[in-house]
């Protein structure tokens, strides 16, 4: 990645160096020093990098102590990518002149490059020590620690009084209002804060971006935001400064305390604990406005110098606890069976059950013993960890016996947690008499899993006021379970992603939803809890999140490190947003049945011989951080319906190599000397679809099931392209729902959906068609999700490859290569018995011949920061009328 410096930085640099003197003595350097210096900065500035390296390198090895010839070849070691060589040459020229600004701000730009903020922070300080006011210094001080000329953050004093800011009764919040308390539902929304191209710790800094969400938020009627982690000062100063400037509609803070999974699965281990309780005391102290944070990776840092506690409703710690963690945690423990804290008590109850109310108690009572206030605490949990009894869901012995006994063995069960193996119960925790706060339940609760969802009866005949809904009688069952204290739904919410992981039988599936439908489904879901009897809902989730991923698709992204470069359509965990973030830039993205003009600026890639210009067909190809756009232009075609009843349309894709793939489309319509891994096939509106050749397909479809029960198939393995002319392409199917068996012997047969299947219809008919014809202009138009076709990495032309895999291993890491370009050929051909090509591109010679000849392979565009914008989706302005009539 080169490493960009501002103009103005560069001709400081240069002109700086070009006159400056080192402070100490030394020796004269050979006049040829500064000849080749003065060479090596315009070459610099011009971006001829490795020519002013070379100049520089000269000059360094000429006279080893010059400082201009160091920081010189530092900048260019930067801009080359040699991080480790510019942070010795920075530091040399430093320890020789320690009033050398450039060389800081180079050890600045250094500890900025390698992860090291708060070594970057000390370095742009020291510049601005030497030289106030400058520019470069104060903008990298302002990116990585905005804080750093605030002064230091004062100890606050604790209040006379108990300071109860929040509290619970019987089934409900209730929140200070004047001298009296009154009843607060929460219409809460989860706040993730990960914007493309970054993952979860590398948070928006400004308090701008901050105050913007919040004043949208507050517009939609949402009374509560959600933060799972420490989020950077800004965001606490300007949640101070909307709720101070709009006290009528103030915004309530949920506050969660983040850890993992402990070593050994042993939540006593000493320094995990202890960990675990340091950022609770951070926590704490921050919404008191009285911590000041060292820089700590993957973590928010700075001065937490703004009191926020007075709108800080809950707290709610931990996380979706992984049940063998809970079931080993109880069996390591098994008679830690009670806890009699301060402010919670556990009576009878599990190991982990005991443990998490004495974490929680822990949270309250620093807070007491410090500031003199409490408010309410949950932890956090999910109907895997539920305690309810759900006889459809078998452990995982339970599920091998049945399949003995039935004699249908499974090759591999798929890993996946035991849904009710174990259970945390919240009901078992009671305050104490020193606890006027209150405690209630949390859980994150979504309609499509697990499958006990799916599957009891007792679900598939419940049903809310708004007819059958298997999640209204799972909400139900909980909320009375819960009876007597509050229980908030703090995660619910459907995908508006193409992409499906899991089936659920009223459509509300995870993922496959457009976005009208997101927001339909969305508006029940709110309903429904509330119906139920709830304290509140939290939805899932402010924005889109692209570094996110899901089990169907996560073997498939590959790196992982390079998720947040793209944007998945076909992960289902990636979209779940209000604020929706979109690949490319808006005005240039082409759009189904939008501007023709955007399709038609497109690179052409294939074109047939034509008198004029404008009644050539031809092929456009574009991309973007989701998307692989086509267009098709039939002029001839211009002002009148495509013929579907007569004709149809094949666009073949070559990914890589052209020896390998088809080399034959169905029905022997052409040959080709281009092998091709997939076929776009469409005959109709109502019938188009995405192929593939049956070895380069990573999912077992229908085949794999066999009287309804898969047996642990998944995936297909190796995958890769091989050479074939028997016209043969596959369907993309991918099974979503496992085979079952209950408790009882039960059989649930397995699902799957055809992921290839194409939606016609334009953007403004489903944000998740995929293909459209505009017959005012005569333009095919297609945009095919990356995975579909096998891309791992879009941004680094990574797809899937493996001649072979390690037999040794169960679940081998499936192989990449790099892409070697896209070759692309389309035909419109006549529906018959043998169909007859129309018109082709690029041409075919008789009879019917593809040549290689007549191919240009589209080449790749990379990139490492991607491009977006954003909106907010329908679910938006939904939630707001349905929030607003409450």
């Amino acid at each position: 990645m080169i490493w960009n410096l501002h103009p103005k930085t560069l001709l400081a640099i240069a002109l700086g160096l070009a006159f400056a003197r080192p402070a100490v003595a030394q020796e004269a350097c050979p006049l040829a020093t500064d000849r080749l210096v003065a060479l090596a900065w315009p070459a610099y500035r011009a971006d001829s990098v490795e020519q002013a390296d070379r100049w520089f390198t000269a000059a360094y090895t000429l006279c080893r102590h010059s400082i201009e010839a160091q920081i010189g070849l530092g900048y260019t070691s930067l801009r080359l990518g040699r991080v480790g060589r510019a942070d010795t040459l920075f530091r040399r020229a430093v320890s020789l002149d320690s009033m050398s600004a450039d060389g800081w701000m180079g050890l600045a730009f250094v500890g900025e490059r390698t992860g090291k903020p708060e070594s970057a922070v000390r370095a742009a300080v020291r510049v601005l020590e030497i030289v106030p006011g400058h520019f470069e210094a104060l903008d990298l001080l302002d990116r990585l620690d905005p804080d750093w000329n605030r002064p230091p953050v004062q100890p606050k004093t604790r209040a006379q009084r108990l300071q109860v800011q929040a509290r619970t009764r019987g089934a409900s919040f209730e929140v200070p209002q004047g001298s009296a308390w009154e009843p607060m539902y929460i219409r809460g929304v989860n706040l993730g804060v990960a914007l493309p191209g970054r993952f979860p710790s590398q948070f928006p800094l400004d308090s701008a971006t901050y105050a913007g969400w919040l004043d949208t938020l507050a517009t939609m009627h949402a009374n509560a935001v959600r933060v799972y982690t420490i989020l950077p000062p800004s965001f606490y100063r300007a949640l101070s400064g909307w709720n101070t400037a709009h006290p009528d509609k103030a915004i309530w803070l949920i506050h969660g305390v983040w850890t993992e999974l402990p070593p050994r699965h042993d939540f006593n281990d000493a320094p995990w604990k202890d960990g675990f309780r340091q950022e609770m005391r951070r926590v704490v102290d921050l919404i008191h406005g009285s911590a000041e944070l060292a820089p700590r990776p993957g973590h928010a840092s700075g001065k937490y110098d703004t009191d926020v506690s007075q709108w800080v409703l809950a707290y709610i710690i931990g996380r979706e606890w992984e049940p063998f963690a809970v079931r080993a945690f109880d069996q390591r423990y098994p008679n830690a069976l009670s806890y009699a804290g301060r402010y919670l008590r556990v009576s009878e109850g599990t190991a982990t059950d005991n443990w998490m109310a004495e974490q929680c108690d822990y949270l309250l009572s620093y807070e007491v013993d410090t500031y003199n206030a409490i408010r309410p605490i949950a932890y956090t949990n999910w109907p895997t960890l539920d305690p309810l009894e759900h006889p459809t869901e078998p452990n995982t012995d339970e599920e091998l016996a049945w399949r003995e006994i039935v004699d249908r063995p499974a090759k591999y069960i798929r890993q996946e947690y035991e849904n009710d193996a174990v259970g945390l119960d919240a009901t078992l925790v009671r305050p104490t008499q020193a606890n006027p706060a209150g405690w209630f339940a949390s859980y994150h609760a979504y309609p499509y899993y697990p499958d006990f969802m799916l599957y009891d009866d007792r679900y598939n005949q419940a049903a809310s006021a708004e007819g059958r809904s298997n999640y209204f009688g799972y909400l139900e069952r909980l909320t009375k379970h819960h009876s007597g204290i509050p229980l908030v739904i703090a995660e619910y919410g459907v995908p508006s992603s193409r992409g499906m992981a899991h089936l659920q039988p009223q459509g509300w599936h995870h993922g496959g939803h457009d976005e009208a439908a997101m927001a339909a489904i969305d508006a029940r879901l709110t309903r429904e809890i509330k119906e139920s009897g709830a304290a509140g809902g939290i939805l899932f989730a402010w924005l889109d999140e692209w570094f996110k991923h899901n089990w169907a698709v996560i073997d498939l992204e590959i790196p992982a490190g390079h998720n947040p470069r793209w944007l998945n359509v076909m992960d289902a965990e990636q979209q779940y947003g209000i604020l929706g973030m979109y690949p490319g830039d808006s005005g240039a993205t082409p759009v189904l049945g939008g501007d023709p003009a955007v399709w038609s600026n497109l690179s052409i890639v294939q074109q047939t011989e034509a008198m004029a210009q404008d009644s050539a067909t031809t092929l456009h190809v574009g991309g973007d951080e989701a998307f692989l756009y086509l267009a098709l232009a039939l002029p001839d075609r211009a002002g009148r319906p495509f013929p579907w009843d007569s004709l149809g349309v094949y666009v073949a894709l070559d990914t890589y190599r052209a020896d390998l793939g088809q080399h034959r489309l169905p029905r022997g319509v052409v040959q080709s000397d281009i092998g091709f891994e997939f076929l776009v096939d469409l005959e109709s509106p109502e019938r188009g679809r995405l192929r593939v050749i049956p070895e380069y397909n990573p999912y077992l479809g229908p085949e794999a099931i066999i009287d309804g029960d898969e047996r642990g198939a998944f995936y297909r393995r190796p995958t890769r392209t091989v050479a074939r002319y028997d016209g043969e392409f596959d369907s993309l199917y991918v099974i979503t729902n496992r085979a079952r068996f209950g408790r009882d012997g039960t059989f649930f047969p397995a699902t799957a959906y055809p992921r290839g299947e194409l939606q016609y219809g334009s953007h403004l008919a489903s944000t998740l068609s995929d293909w459209y014809f505009d017959e005012g202009v005569g333009l095919l138009e297609l945009r095919l999700p990356w995975a579909l076709l096998n891309v791992t990495d879009p941004s680094s032309a990574r797809i899937l490859y493996e001649e072979t895999i390690d037999t040794t291993e169960v679940h081998p890491p499936f192989g990449t290569v790099e892409s070697d370009g896209l070759r692309l050929g389309a035909l419109v051909y006549r529906k018959g018995g043998r169909p007859t090509i129309v018109t082709a591109v690029p041409a075919v010679t008789w009879p019917a011949r593809w040549e290689a000849h007549r191919f240009v392979a589209r080449a790749w565009e990379r990139w490492s920061v991607p491009t977006y914008h954003q909106r907010l989706k329908p679910v938006y302005s939904t939630l707001k009328a349905l929030w607003e009539s409450e």
